[in-house]
C-alpha cells in the first residue's frame, strides 16, 4: 500500500476521524495456560490475536485510546503476555475451552463472550455453567456448540444466562452458522427435524 505523505498535514480533527474509522469489531482470543498442567498451577495469559494494525502505525493513533491494554489481572511477571489489546465495547472475547474459573478475575470486564462447550458434559451442565454468573456485565454470549446444535435445544430454559436469553447465540461448529435466542433454538429444532426426515426418505428410496 502506498504511503499518503500529506496525512500529517490534515487537520487534527480529520485525522482523528480517520483513525476512529479503522476500528471495527474483532474476535479476540485469550487463553490461560499453566506451567504445571497436572495441578493447574502457575497460570499465565496467552493470545493468538495480533495487535491491531492501527496501534503499530504511529504514536498519535495509540494515544487516542481506540484500544485498551486489557486482562493484566491474568498476567504472570515472567511468563506469557502482560496484557491483550482490545476494545471491550465492541470486541468479542473468545476464551475457547478455557475454564471460566481461570478467567474469573476479568469476568466483569467482558461484554461479549464466546466459548466452546458440550452441553452433554456433566461438568459444564451441572457445575461450570453456574460460573457464568460472574460475567455480570456481559451483553452477548456466543457458544460454539461442540456436540452439535441439536444438543443445545432447551438450554435456554434449563440454565441462567446473565445477558438474557435473547442475547445468547449458538454457533454451528461445522459451518459457523449462528442462531440467536429462543427463536434460533426453535429454528435449530425445525431444521434438524427436516434433515432427519430427508435422511429417512433417502434411506427408504435406497431400500427400494
Amino acid at each position: 500500500m502506498a504511503t499518503f505523505h500529506p496525512f500529517r498535514r490534515l487537520a487534527t480533527e480529520l485525522r482523528i476521524q480517520i483513525w476512529e474509522l479503522t476500528v471495527e469489531p474483532r474476535t479476540v482470543n485469550i487463553q490461560v495456560r499453566h506451567r504445571d498442567k497436572a495441578y493447574r498451577r502457575g497460570a499465565f495469559l496467552t493470545s493468538s490475536t495480533p495487535v491491531p494494525a492501527v496501534l503499530q502505525t504511529c504514536q498519535e493513533a495509540r494515544n487516542l485510546g481506540l484500544y485498551q491494554k486489557c486482562f493484566s489481572e491474568l498476567a504472570m511477571p515472567d511468563k506469557g503476555l502482560g496484557y491483550v489489546w482490545a476494545n471491550l465495547d465492541i470486541d468479542i472475547i473468545d476464551v475457547g475451552e478455557c475454564y471460566f474459573e481461570d478467567i474469573q478475575p476479568i469476568a466483569p470486564l467482558i461484554r461479549r463472550l464466546r466459548f466452546k462447550r458440550e452441553i452433554s458434559s456433566e461438568f459444564f451442565c451441572h457445575s461450570e455453567v453456574n460460573d457464568l454468573r460472574a460475567f455480570e456485565n456481559v451483553e452477548e454470549i456466543y457458544i460454539v456448540c461442540a456436540d452439535g446444535l441439536y444438543a443445545w435445544v432447551g438450554a435456554l430454559e434449563e440454565h441462567h444466562w446473565p445477558c438474557g436469553e435473547e442475547n445468547v447465540c449458538f454457533i454451528d461448529p461445522n459451518d459457523g452458522r449462528i442462531f440467536r435466542g429462543p427463536e434460533g433454538l426453535d429454528l435449530i429444532y425445525e431444521v434438524t427435524e427436516q434433515e432427519v426426515q430427508q435422511h429417512e426418505i433417502q434411506q427408504l428410496e435406497i431400500g427400494e
